[in-house]
């Protein structure tokens, strides 16, 4: 049976006296529907002349319903539970669903993974599934709860029906082993720099610090799961976020190389238009807190 909502009074006029119904008058009917007491009485007013019905009759204070009446309202209380029985089912299912995450894979390899137990304690029972990517894709067609990508300053996220928000700001140096810089006579245009897949971010990062890209030696290394090891045995430069190189600097096994501006990029939490998942904004507030 399809239904024709042009048949149907207001929801509003349904509501009023399904709240009057359970309510037994008008004042605790607006009470619970956090509106004025007038506006009940109007909207019961406005059902009976839609039905052409009495439904109600005020006596004193209270109101006593009709046989029509208690009949609708009898209607409406279980079209009402039933609607809420949905709804509340819906919720509990999409809590029990876990939240799906992609994240750049050195954001997941060393800054989430080793620290993940943390929110499980916090968050007892959350299911997460971690995907690690650097690439820009339809999120919520792919079915993700959260994208946290990294961009330079300069670049704008232009990823199209999504709500974008801040999760952390990064000093970028650039990292190199100590006699690659002695060889390039501290001249970053003259060290070799590493290449690796996905660095377009990285080129930018480069042009935005003064280098001339176009005048620069590369060397290819494939994935930049590579990247720290290569950048350690003496392959090649790199940019780096400052607080993940600490370690490095401090143990002599990597210097900082001089480059012509200070560099700065971020990391972003990109959501989906529209509801969120529940542990979406408690696993953003945690990710922050890891930085």
């Amino acid at each position: 049976m399809s239904l024709d909502w042009r048949s149907l009074p207001s929801l509003a006029a349904l509501r009023a006296f399904d709240a009057t119904a359970r309510n037994g008058d008008f004042a605790r009917a607006a009470r619970s529907l956090n509106v004025t007491h007038a506006a009940v009485a109007q909207q019961v007013r406005a059902l009976e002349k839609d039905l052409g019905m009495s439904l109600a009759v005020r006596e004193g204070r209270s109101v006593r319903l009709t046989p029509l009446g208690v009949e609708l309202a009898r209607s409406l209380a279980e079209g009402f539970e039933t609607i809420a029985d949905g709804i509340d089912t819906l919720r509990r299912r999409e809590q029990r669903r876990g939240i799906r995450i992609t994240a750049t894979p050195f954001l997941v390899d060393r800054i989430i993974t080793p620290r993940l137990s943390e929110f499980w304690d916090a968050h007892p029972g959350s299911e997460i599934s971690i995907h690690p990517s650097r690439e820009y894709i339809d999120i919520a067609s792919e079915g993700f709860d959260l994208a946290i990508r990294a961009l330079p300053n300069s670049t704008e996220m232009t990823w199209p029906g999504v709500d974008v928000a801040p999760l952390a700001e990064m000093l970028v140096v650039g990292i190199v082993a100590p006699k690659l810089l002695e060889d390039a006579s501290a001249n970053p245009q003259d060290l070799p720099w590493l290449e690796h897949d996905g660095m377009m971010s990285k080129l930018i990062m480069m042009r935005d610090c003064g280098l001339e890209v176009e005048k620069l030696t590369f060397v290819p290394i494939g994935s930049p799961n590579l990247l720290m090891e290569a950048v350690r045995q003496g392959l090649g430069a790199t940019l780096f976020s400052e607080q993940f190189t600490r370690e490095d600097l401090a143990a002599g096994r990597l210097v900082q190389v001089p480059l012509p501006k200070t560099l700065y990029a971020r990391y972003l939490a990109v959501t989906p238009k529209g509801p969120r998942h529940a542990l979406v904004e408690p696993f953003v507030e945690w990710v922050r807190t890891l930085f």
